[in-house]
């Protein structure tokens, strides 16, 4: 997003207690940057949203096809 001229907005989902069942996506990625006045910073070592999957919390779920 950041890299975009065609997206000058972006939608931000800030950390809230989650209802139950729909945990998934809450859970299992780790180094989700936090808005502070309006503003998302992100780091400069990582890729994109700066966003990695936590193993640990995703081997606690199950995808059934």
């Amino acid at each position: 997003v950041m890299a975009s001229l065609n997206s000058p907005i972006a939608e931000y989902f800030p950390p809230v207690d989650v209802e139950v069942g729909n945990e998934l996506f809450w859970y299992i990625f780790k180094g989700e940057p936090v808005a502070r006045d309006g503003y998302v910073e992100l780091r400069d070592d990582v890729p994109g949203m700066g966003l990695e999957i936590d193993e640990a919390a995703l081997s606690r779920f199950k995808v059934t096809g």
